[in-house]
């Protein structure tokens, strides 16, 4: 299309590494002015970095990029630009140097902070999870620790810090263009989305990668050995490494295991989700390599309180339990939710259109019968519903197609409470734009309506 570049020439294009220093004197600009625009332009007007430092907005309008273009030798892109945009091919084509925030502290760090370690987790779903179990782990164990990117503080207002280590979360847009990687790298698993961005989804599991790309050698990469995609896609690079295998940390029902030995029931945990267990084996892999006492890590981790959106505990109403899992976008994330709760449930889907595929997540209610009612909603609603049509037939199984979120709550409460009460699990597998500002804003309100029982 128009907007983006081809996946050929992306491959061949990745970020040139700039240190601070070298950005100094420049005619800088920010490209995009969300959380970590407005963290590089204090960053830069702190440190008296550039000799003219310029803002762009997508909705500034084509004619002033091609203007600001003209007296630009540096662009920091913030993570909802697109390495793919054809505006992005045209300003390197007029030699234009293109950065992030991303590369900038990683570039930063490895080459000017050798004693800070930065260890870096991604994936599709539980990467937020995963960074925040281990910065608790490291601040428990006395660990002088910062946490930062995608949750925390953007990674550029860490550079002049003085840490032991610093956990930064990547998204495959932080991560699609660096020219330099964490010591540490963890995958947490590798799902169909995002594909927009990315320019499909070929691109979207290349780019996501990528962040441990520019590792060197003695490093570690840390692949969950259960997720095929993942691994199908990780195998060719340096310092592959696997979690959840039986010779090291790995899960077994609601049990962590190393080796032969049990470790931690997930009962044990304040956090919900049998996946959980499967991140964790990835964190204390981590922790183990790192050399840090790893029983008292999983003790620390009894006062871990999980991050709201994320499988989260709202309330019991007459004796069902509302579950906000408002994070999930993919049918895949419903579908381990779905794992974690032994008791009957009804669970409540949908948001905008995302080219996904409800295949598996309907033959997956076909075949769990403690999932009483499917109840969906909004844009793609109507075909998560036909999927559950084209593959459940048991007469024990409802399936509600609802108009508004208030409904699709009342009408779950009222098939649970009329059971004897079970789980509600609010599990989208889409995103929300169109609808909500984002997933925060449409956990908040599935909260409020709870409370209004």
């Amino acid at each position: 299309s128009s907007d983006v570049c081809s996946s050929d020439l992306q491959r061949k294009r990745k970020a040139s590494k700039m240190l601070i220093s070298e950005i100094k004197g420049k005619n800088i600009l920010i490209w995009g002015m969300g959380t970590e625009g407005r963290a590089a332009k204090e960053y830069i007007e702190r440190h008296a970095l550039a000799a003219n430092l310029m803002i762009y907005n997508d909705d500034d309008g084509a004619e002033k990029l091609r203007k600001l273009f003209e007296k630009t030798d540096v662009i920091i892109r913030s993570p909802g630009v697109s390495i793919y945009k054809k505006e992005i091919q045209d300003a390197e084509s007029r030699g234009i140097r293109i950065t992030s925030c991303s590369d900038l502290f990683l570039s930063e760090m490895r080459a000017g902070r050798p004693r800070t370690k930065v260890i870096g987790i991604s994936g599709s779903k539980g990467k937020s999870t995963s960074v925040s179990m281990l910065f608790h782990i490291l601040k428990s164990a006395g660990c002088h620790a910062a946490l930062g990117g995608n949750i925390g503080k953007p990674l550029i207002e860490l550079i002049d810090g003085n840490y032991d280590y610093i956990v930064g979360e990547f998204s495959s847009y932080q991560a699609s263009d660096l020219s330099a990687s964490p010591h540490i790298v963890m995958f947490t698993n590798l799902f169909s989305v995002h594909t927009d961005w990315h320019n499909g989804h070929e691109n979207y599991c290349r780019d996501k990668i990528h962040l441990a790309a520019h590792q060197q050698a003695g490093e570690s990469c840390w692949v969950c050995n259960r997720n095929e995609q993942l691994k199908a896609y990780t195998r060719d690079l340096k310092n592959v490494r696997y979690y959840d295998v039986y010779d090291g940390f790995h899960a077994e029902g609601r049990e962590l295991y190393f080796q032969d030995k049990p470790l931690l029931s997930i009962d044990e945990l304040q956090i919900s989700g049998n996946h959980n267990l499967d991140n964790l084996c990835g964190v204390m892999s981590i922790v183990k390599d790192l050399g840090l006492d790893v029983q008292a890590a999983l003790e620390s981790l009894k006062s871990f309180e999980g991050l709201p959106h994320r499988l989260q505990k709202v309330a019991k109403v007459g004796g069902v339990l509302f579950i906000n899992d408002s994070i999930s976008t993919a049918p895949e994330a419903a579908i381990g939710a779905m794992k974690s709760f032994e008791d009957n449930m009804v669970i409540i889907s949908g948001g905008i259109e995302n080219k996904q595929d409800y295949t598996e997540y309907a033959r997956d209610r076909k075949s769990n019968s403690r999932v009483k009612a499917a109840v969906t909603l909004f844009q793609c609603g109507a075909q998560i519903a036909a999927s559950v049509r084209e593959n459940v037939k048991r007469s024990d199984f409802k399936l509600i197609e609802a108009e508004s979120l208030f409904q699709a709550v009342k009408e779950a409460y009222e098939i649970l409470k009329g059971a004897g009460g079970g789980v509600v699990l609010f599990s989208p597998t889409a995103p929300s734009f169109g609808y909500y500002k984002n997933f925060m804003e449409r956990g908040d309100d599935f909260i409020n309506i709870v409370k209004k029982l």
